[in-house]
């Protein structure tokens, strides 16, 4: 006979007057949480660690920076590695995103709305993580009420949803809108096209068919933009050598650096660092 899954109940976590349960959590080998479903939704991000998210019968790798938001009746549970894995939890009541739903987000089937087999996950910048992290961290002080609830979950859309770069592209297939939003730092960038394709899960031909029908431009050109937009903010806010900023992007070429970067801005590196830079 087949084992019943277990379904953990919000009430479970909750205090008397307490409308949600927010909590960091250390995860330290695979006895610490049994594969279980839910009858919440429930949003974490991986602060520290890395490891697996056994989730619906799949198994994915999951490491620091990764939101994801689980729906109800998604069941899942962890595999950390050594070091563990510590993950800020927010989990509410699923009617609370009738209410986001309807009033700032109706068109999207995204996020806590996604009908994929798999929930909707995400690779937050460092900036984004530490910023949410900031706030969950305020939350777990204060009452648990409907209206620090609202706050926060609006807080955590403003952060991801400001820095999409997809925002006019809602109806673009999950996969690719997870991989734009998750190919964000040199440790990508370095790998090139090819990191992308592992992060789309896709034939690289079928990846850059559909890039050219919903964006007008070539994988190339795309993620050579998204290289781009992070040399604008090293030049800007930091004092890297162009030289290191261009290794960070993959390029072995300084000239073919140079050549992207003014096909984009209409000016060298240089001239944009003297134009732009904050730092006194």
């Amino acid at each position: 006979m087949k084992e019943k899954l277990p379904q953990f109940e919000l009430s479970y976590f909750l205090n008397p007057n307490e409308r949600f349960h927010i909590a960091r959590v250390n995860i330290t080998s695979k006895q610490d949480l049994s594969y279980h479903s839910h009858d919440y939704s429930e949003m974490f991000w991986i602060e520290h660690g890395e490891g697996y998210h056994i989730i619906n019968g799949s198994k994915k790798m999951i490491g620091k920076g990764d939101l994801v938001m689980m729906r109800p009746n998604d069941a899942h549970t962890f595999l950390p590695k050594k070091q563990g894995l510590t993950l800020i939890n927010v989990a509410f009541e699923t009617a609370v995103l009738d209410y986001l739903h309807d009033r700032y987000f109706p068109n999207t089937d995204l996020y806590f709305w996604s009908e994929q087999a798999i929930p909707f996950r995400m690779r937050l910048s460092e900036s984004v993580a530490k910023r949410i992290s900031a706030r969950a961290e305020e939350a777990i002080n204060l009452s648990r009420s409907y209206l620090q609830l609202d706050s926060l979950l609006l807080f955590i859309f403003r952060q991801i949803t400001a820095n999409e770069r997809v925002d006019n592209h809602l109806d673009i297939p999950l996969w690719l809108f997870n991989a734009i939003q998750q190919y964000n730092n040199p440790t990508y960038f370095r790998q090139g096209i090819d990191a992308f394709v592992k992060l789309c899960d896709r034939n690289e031909s079928y990846i850059n068919r559909t890039i050219r029908m919903f964006f007008g431009k070539t994988l190339t050109d795309m993620l050579n933009a998204f290289k781009m937009q992070y040399v604008t903010t090293q030049l800007s806010l930091t004092s890297m050598p162009v030289k290191e900023i261009c290794v960070n992007c993959g390029f072995h070429n300084l000239g073919h650096f140079y050549k992207v970067f003014q096909k984009i801005y209409n000016q060298t590196p240089i001239e944009y660092r003297k134009l732009n830079q904050k730092i006194v």
